[in-house]
C-alpha cells in the first residue's frame, strides 16, 4: 500500500505521543502551535498552485488502519497480492494547512517564506479508486479539522 502524507493522531484519543524532529509538515505546524517551535519555514511560494505554495494529498492515520484491516481480509479471502494508494484523492496546500490548523487550535502559526526546495513537485494527489474497487475503502477522518484536532489533543494537553 502506498501511503500519500500520513497524518494525524489517533481520533479517539487512545494513543498519544509527540513525533520525535519531524520532517512532515503537520506535525511541524503543531509544534508552532504550542510553542515548540517560534516559526516554521514554507519553501516556496510560486507554484502554479491558488495561493502558490505546493500542494500534498494527506491522509489520517486512522483511515490507514482501516484500509490496512480490509487489505488484510482481501488478501486472506483472494490469496491474492494487493497495490494500492492509500489518500484522499484531494489535495491541499502548505497555507491551506497552516490555516486549518490555526483553526483547529485558535492559534497563530508563525512561519516565513523560502526558497523552494529542489525536487519539490508542484502537485502530489493521490488515485484510490482502485483501494475503493477492491476494498470498498475511502477515506473518512481526512478533512483538515479532524486532522488537527486529533493532533490538537496531543500537542495542546500540557
Amino acid at each position: 500500500m502506498r501511503y500519500f502524507n500520513a497524518t494525524g493522531y489517533d481520533v479517539e484519543g487512545k494513543i498519544k505521543g509527540k513525533e520525535k524532529n519531524p520532517a512532515n509538515l503537520s506535525p511541524i505546524v503543531m509544534e508552532v502551535a504550542c510553542g515548540m517551535r517560534p516559526k516554521m519555514q514554507v519553501f516556496g511560494n510560486d507554484y502554479n498552485t491558488a495561493d502558490g505554495t505546493c500542494i500534498r494529498d494527506y491522509i489520517h492515520v486512522n483511515d490507514l488502519a482501516t484500509a490496512h484491516l480490509l487489505a488484510m481480509d482481501y488478501i486472506a479471502e483472494k490469496n491474492a497480492d494487493l497495490v494500492v494508494n492509500l489518500g484522499t484523492g484531494k489535495g491541499h496546500s502548505v497555507l491551506e494547512m497552516i490555516a486549518a490548523a490555526e483553526s483547529a487550535t485558535g492559534r497563530k502559526i508563525h512561519y516565513e517564506i523560502t526558497g523552494r526546495r529542489e525536487g519539490d513537485p508542484e502537485n502530489l494527489v493521490a488515485s484510490c479508486d482502485l483501494a475503493y474497487e477492491l476494498l470498498r475503502w475511502k477515506a473518512e477522518h481526512s478533512d483538515l479539522e479532524t486532522i488537527f484536532k486529533s493532533m490538537a489533543g496531543v500537542y495542546l494537553q500540557d
